[in-house]
């Protein structure tokens, strides 16, 4: 992934998991994909909310990604 280049235009991009991980405590990021509901189609991360992701492609119901 890390020569992907992102292109996410959101003005809270710097709430999404591909900046999270970069500048949260290992403990404070499990906080926000705990519970995924959602991955994004760019990264692949999982995240709890859908405002934690660039571009969501996939979404369960809580507990099913569990």
């Amino acid at each position: 992934m890390a020569d992907q280049k992102i292109t996410c235009t959101d003005k809270n991009h710097h709430h999404h998991m591909c900046i999270l991980k970069d500048t949260l405590a290992a403990a404070e990021l499990a906080g926000f994909s705990d519970k995924p509901v959602v991955e994004c189609g760019i990264c692949g991360a999982k995240a709890n909310s859908v405002d934690n992701i660039c571009t969501p492609v996939k979404v369960w119901e809580v507990g099913q990604l569990s």
